[in-house]
């Protein structure tokens, strides 16, 4: 999954730390994932590489 910053304060407390509060989803910033929701239709495929 890909998702913006947390809304969250537990979440924003773990980030803030630099720990791991993704679940191994991909996180952008809150700006980012609006431009990515804009540019995608329903169930368009994603490919994230290394």
């Amino acid at each position: 999954m890909i998702h913006g910053q947390p809304n969250e304060p537990k979440f924003s407390a773990l980030r803030e730390q630099g720990l791991d509060w993704t679940d191994g989803c991909i996180a952008v910033s809150n700006s980012d994932m609006i431009d990515i929701w804009l540019m995608t239709g329903d169930s368009t495929p994603i490919h994230i590489l290394p």
